[in-house]
This record gives C-alpha cells, sequence and structure tokens, in this order.
C-alpha cells in the first residue's frame, strides 16, 4: 500500500493549497497516519470507518510522543476525503469528524480495553479463514461467479434496491441534511415531501436513503446529498454496478440485527451446499444472535430475509443456498477484506478426465453448472463415450445406455441421474 500513500499524502497537500482558509496540515503527521492505518489492516487510504479511527488511535498512543499538530493534521485529512469525494466507506463524514474531534491522542494513556463484540460473532468464520491464532486456515473452494449482466438484473429487479435507486434520483444534488445529528439523513421536509412524490412514508424514506448511501448511490458531506458514484455508473449501464450496489447495501436492506445475515451467506457461500437452520446456528459465534430468540428461529428469520432480496434460496425442506447474487455479495466483502478468493478457471478445452478431476475440487453447488458448460459445445455423443472412458460410472453398468440418454438429453441433470456413487454425483447432491 506503499505506493498508494504518497499519491494520498500528494493529493491532499495539492488540495490544501487551494483551501480557503488553509486548514493546518503537516506532510509528516499524514504519512504516520497513513502508514498506522495501513499497519492496523486497512487497504486504501481513503477507506475509514470509526473503528480505524479508535484503532489508529490506539497504536498512536502507545508511542513515547505526537505532534502538537497531529489531530489537526487528521481532521484536515478527513475534511478533503470529504469534499473530494475520496471517502471509500459508507461512514457519516460527520460522524467520522467527530470521532477524531474527541479521541484520545495522550501518549500512554490506556483506555478500558473492550473486546470488539464481532470478534466473538464472527469468530468461526474467523477460524475457518486462519484469522484465529492456533487455528489452520480451511482451504477456500474455487467458485463459478455468474455473469455481470445476469447479476446486474437480478439486483436491479430487488424492489428494495429499485425504490433506492428511484429516491437517490429524486434527490437534487446538494440537498441540505438534517442538521444536528451525527447520522445522515433528509430534513424533515425533504423526507416528507419525497415520501408523498414516491408514494410511501417518512420512515420508509428514511429507510431508503440509508440503503442508498450504502449503495454508494448517494453520498455525504457534513452538510449535503450529492450523487454517489454507483448513480452515475448505473445510468451510464456500467457492467457490475447493479449488482455491486445490492452487495454494498444487502445487510442494510435487511435491516436485522447483528452480523447474523452476512455471516450466514458467508458459510453458504464457503460451504456452496445447501443446509438448514440448524445446521447454520454454528456459524455465528458468541453474541450474533439475539438472546431474546431462539437460534434457530432467528437463523430461520434471517434466511427468510435473506431469501427475499434473493440472496438465498430454499431447496427442499427447509434448506437453504446461497443464490448467484449472494455468491457475489459474500465473495465482493471478502476480497474486499483481504481474503483471496479463487475463482474456478474454464472448463470447456479440458477433455473429459481433466473435467472430472477438477469437478471433485469445487463447491457442491457448482458442479451441475460446470457439468453443463463443459457439455455446451460437444457433441453430446462423444461427450457422453468420453466420460465413460475417463472413468464415470453408469447406474446399470450399461455404458451404452448412458450415451442414448445424455445423447438425446445432454445436461448435467441427465447425466447425473444415470450415474452410481462417485465424487461428482455425491457432491452435487449436496447442493439440494
Amino acid at each position: 500500500m506503499t505506493e498508494r500513500i504518497l499519491p494520498a499524502i500528494s493529493a491532499c497537500l495539492a488540495w490544501a493549497d487551494e483551501a480557503d482558509p488553509p486548514p493546518v496540515l503537516e506532510k509528516e503527521d499524514l504519512a504516520l497516519l497513513l502508514s498506522v492505518h495501513r499497519d492496523t489492516g486497512a487497504h486504501e487510504p481513503g477507506d475509514w470507518t470509526v473503528d480505524d479511527v479508535h484503532d489508529v488511535a490506539t497504536v498512536l498512543r502507545s508511542r513515547d510522543t505526537l505532534p502538537a499538530s497531529l489531530r489537526d493534521s487528521w481532521l484536515s485529512w478527513c475534511d478533503h476525503l470529504v469534499s473530494s469525494g475520496g471517502l471509500l466507506s459508507v461512514e457519516s463524514p460527520r460522524r467520522l469528524r467527530a470521532t477524531i474531534e474527541r479521541i484520545g491522542l495522550t501518549p500512554g494513556l490506556v483506555p478500558r480495553t473492550v473486546r470488539d463484540p464481532m470478534d466473538d460473532a464472527a469468530s468461526p468464520l474467523l477460524a475457518r479463514l486462519g484469522c484465529v491464532e492456533d487455528e489452520d486456515p480451511t482451504p477456500l473452494l474455487p467458485y463459478v461467479p455468474a455473469p455481470l449482466a445476469e447479476l446486474d438484473a437480478r439486483a436491479a429487479a430487488c424492489p428494495t434496491l429499485h425504490r433506492a435507486a428511484l429516491l437517490s434520483a429524486w434527490v437534487a444534488p446538494r440537498r441540505l441534511l438534517r442538521p444536528g445529528t451525527d447520522h445522515d439523513e433528509l430534513g424533515v421536509e425533504e423526507t416528507a415531501r419525497a415520501a408523498d412524490d414516491l408514494g410511501t412514508t417518512p420512515a420508509e424514506i428514511r429507510f431508503l436513503f440509508s440503503v442508498a448511501r450504502s449503495a454508494a448511490l448517494v453520498r455525504t458531506t457534513y452538510l449535503h446529498v450529492l450523487p454517489g458514484p454507483a448513480a452515475s455508473a448505473w445510468a451510464e449501464d456500467r457492467p457490475g454496478t447493479a449488482a455491486h450496489a445490492w452487495a454494498d447495501a444487502l445487510t442494510t436492506m435487511a435491516a436485522l440485527p447483528g452480523p447474523a445475515p452476512f455471516l450466514l451467506l458467508a458459510e453458504l457461500f464457503l460451504s456452496g451446499r445447501a443446509r438448514t437452520p440448524a445446521e447454520l446456528v454454528d456459524a455465528c459465534g458468541p453474541g450474533a444472535l439475539p438472546g431474546s430468540e431462539e437460534p434457530e428461529q432467528h437463523v430461520l428469520r434471517a434466511l427468510k430475509v435473506l431469501a427475499d432480496l434473493d440472496a438465498v434460496e430454499r431447496v427442499g425442506p427447509e434448506r437453504y443456498r446461497a443464490t448467484d447474487l449472494g455468491d457475489h455479495c459474500a465473495a465482493r466483502h471478502l476480497g474486499e477484506s483481504g481474503v483471496e478468493v479463487p475463482v474456478v478457471p474454464p472448463v470447456t478445452d479440458l477433455d473429459a478426465k481433466g473435467f472430472l478431476d477438477l469437478v471433485e475440487g469445487v463447491r457442491p453447488v457448482d458442479v451441475e453448472v460446470l457439468l453443463d458448460r463443459w457439455l455446451a459445445g460437444r457433441a453430446p455423443k462423444e461427450a457422453a463415450r468420453a466420460l465413460m472412458d475417463a472413468g464415470l460410472p453408469p447406474v446399470d453398468d450399461d455404458p451404452e445406455s448412458f450415451v442414448r440418454t445424455v445423447s438425446a438429453h445432454p445436461w448435467a441433470d441427465s447425466v447425473l441421474a444415470r450415474i452410481r456413487a462417485c465424487p461428482l454425483r455425491d457432491t452435487a447432491a449436496l447442493a439440494r
């Protein structure tokens, strides 16, 4: 990230040179702040949240001395990100600046240690990813991303995201935010007017505004609402924009307390199989599930909400698996957190043996789609014979019957229905 820090410092200094009045800003302060930010796990200089401020301050307080200008430089850095649109997170600019203003920066000051409840809630996921001490990571199975055009179409069809996009189009640039609060929302009059124009309630407008912010359809400064980067990209039909906006706003749209929705989705994505609510309870660590509700009942409620948003789908009696959109969301957020999510390579050029070897190491939910892709573009009879020659066992020990069936119906489900127990069939069954 060092190669990103230097341009970020240069851009901030150039902004300060043009500002009137000029802010307090020291180059050495910026270098210190952004280096610590990087060392605490940040991937981009402009990606700041309130939690990042606390993490950076904790490291800074461990030093013997700090520059007297550090806080002012930090506030100037925040002002630069907000005014230039360089704040990459969906954190409220007001809340971020207020935290920087108040955070303790006295060297040697040791605040009361409070364990982050998210660490406990996400403990099963963190252990799977190898982020827990003395825990080896579970190898991540490669997945098959759906085409962006398909993902965009499904995301745009989500009613909640669609209404949030309508609200973002309704909000004229530079509308004033509601004053006197660290939270970002439209003023009372604008909220009432939007509700009338869009045929809904003020409470729904407040919810849709939070969705629009999470989806980057709008962004905010300390005072105003501005079009977000996703708004222009969506208007220009850039591939992946709607899908990315949907993924970024999913937990906001779910409107459920705690991290359970994402933890459940991450488990379904990483396992690539259908699971029951009872089987998914263990995906949520301590504190992820509210104590006011039975764990399995809360998991079921979260799954139903995710299903309504097209993140998961029900298969069979009370079994759920991630949809293509759900996979996209999980992969996007894991990737943004620094997790390398492997992708299945193209299969069209593989021979039958190479293909069978490959699908032994993929997620169960991807077996059928890969088999369909491999069969496409091949003469059905030759493809069926190649699979037999590669060791695929026919269900009735009659290779010719298998070849005739697949020749008439050259689809993955036909192949899977006509083979005896083998890794290919057994793995595919886990997705149902």
